[in-house]
């Protein structure tokens, strides 16, 4: 198992009562940094999902 590294990091108060909107919106109690975490794989998979429809979009835009 990999080994946990924490770090402190500073944001704006604004985006951390948005971050703690999120948290709260999660149907499960989550710590905030389950909640980042949880955050950055939604966003992953929609820059991966969003990479592959732009391809798509490109690949049948050429065979037209």
């Amino acid at each position: 198992m990999a080994k946990s590294k924490w770090h402190t990091i500073s944001i704006k108060q604004k985006s951390f009562k948005e971050l703690q909107s999120i948290q709260r919106a999660i149907p499960i109690r989550a710590s905030l940094s389950q909640t980042i975490d949880w955050l950055i794989c939604v966003g992953q998979k929609q820059i991966k999902q969003s990479g592959t429809n732009e391809h798509e979009i490109k690949r049948s835009e050429t065979n037209i």
